[in-house]
């Protein structure tokens, strides 16, 4: 039997795939400290996300997209409601479009989006 060697992703994509991880980790700190609905919903949230970078890691298209979606929203969201932007809008403005970069900019990014997976 050949061996096929393993895709190994590409560093913008190990880049925002381990930080959308830890964004899940915070996500789900966040809601264990909460109670009632709030740690019911947050902890689904962490899923999601947690499952949004693990789809990133291994090149799903979907995964691309809807990390591109929520990342403009995010840019969005940090400077559509206020009038003066503030530093925590700032850095939410410029983290977002650093992902929003890295997911769609770089050849290496793009190449892993299309190519086919190894098993």
């Amino acid at each position: 039997m050949i061996e096929q060697p393993r895709r190994r992703p590409p560093l913008p994509i190990v880049a925002v795939a381990l930080t959308t991880a830890l964004v899940a980790v915070a996500v789900l700190v966040s809601a264990m400290a909460s109670s009632g609905s709030s740690r019911i919903i947050g902890s689904m949230t962490a899923l999601l996300v947690l499952g949004l970078a693990y789809g990133l890691w291994r090149g799903s298209g979907r995964a691309r997209f809807w990390a591109s979606v929520s990342a403009t929203a995010s840019a969005v969201y940090a400077v559509v409601p206020h009038f003066g932007v503030d530093a925590s809008g700032l850095f939410q403005f410029v983290v977002s479009a650093v992902f929003v970069g890295l997911l769609l900019v770089p050849a290496s990014s793009r190449e892993w989006f299309h190519a086919p997976s190894a098993p």
